[in-house]
């Protein structure tokens, strides 16, 4: 429902507001919320609290409570939490206090991404099962690329049911790279990067441990957990998905910073 309103009422006080799903904002003020897209005049009221933020397109919105801006008594604080992508897997929602306390709401696109629906281990590789945004494209790779986005290796995959499946090894690895690759499906022309599915943590990583890959003993194949990795799954900051190459003479160090 659009109305049209005063620019400016008595400020109402909200001490919490966040969109904590990707698509409906949680705002503890009563009665009747609305939004104003920043530097216009119109409102559109969003309707039962949580509110549903999906028909909004615009890219920043001030807050009402009916034609009243809200206040956060405090900034947000960083915690663990960040906000999901929305359903449209390229919609993020950002809460945002301004220096006078009025509650603003920020609207950002990324890229397509697909989505990683499970990863496992099989013998000496890990084993990805993957959901492109637009589904399954002819001559669908995984590819590892560098930090620049360069495509330095080409895995072969199976398509079925809207998912892509491959595997990685550390034969796989691009010779003589050590560091941080990053995870896409697709070909060398068009390739979308992986992400972790409805991503809610500021720091992916804490949420499970991902695999490692194991070189190979001087005896023959090592057993997981019998060797020090030659390759560690990761998220990167955005829950992308990444693998950092680790040379062997430095393979018992630390795998360094935060993945790109």
């Amino acid at each position: 429902m659009k109305l049209l309103g005063r620019r400016d009422g008595a400020a109402v006080s909200a001490t919490y507001a966040a969109v904590l799903d990707g698509v409906h904002l949680w705002l503890d003020v009563d009665g009747r919320v609305s939004v104003r897209e920043s530097e216009g005049k119109q409102l559109t009221e969003l309707g039962p609290h949580p509110h549903d933020l999906t028909l909004l397109t615009g890219r920043s919105y001030d807050v009402l409570a009916g034609a009243a801006p809200v206040r956060l008594a405090a900034s947000p604080s960083p915690d663990l939490a960040r906000t999901p992508l929305a359903p449209d897997g390229v919609t993020q929602w950002q809460v945002e206090r301004l220096e006078d306390g009025r509650l603003l709401l920020t609207r950002r696109e990324v890229a397509a991404t697909a989505e990683l629906e499970s990863v496992d281990v099989r013998d000496d590789r890990v084993h990805l099962r993957i959901r492109p945004a637009d589904g399954v494209q002819p001559g669908c790779h995984l590819l590892l690329l560098d930090t620049d986005d360069q495509v330095l290796v080409s895995l072969p995959a199976t398509a079925h049911d809207g998912l892509v499946e491959t595997l990685v090894g550390v034969d796989d690895l691009p010779p003589g790279y050590f560091g941080v690759l990053r995870l896409a499906v697709g070909t060398g022309a068009s390739w979308m990067r992986i992400r972790r599915r409805a991503n809610d943590l500021a720091d992916p990583n804490h949420a499970v441990l991902l695999p490692e890959l194991f070189g190979q003993a001087a005896g023959g194949p090592a057993e997981l957990g019998s060797a020090r990795p030659r390759a560690r799954l990761r998220w990167n900051p955005d829950g992308l998905l990444a693998l950092r190459s680790i040379d062997p003479d430095e393979a018992g160090q630390s795998g360094g910073g935060a993945p790109q």
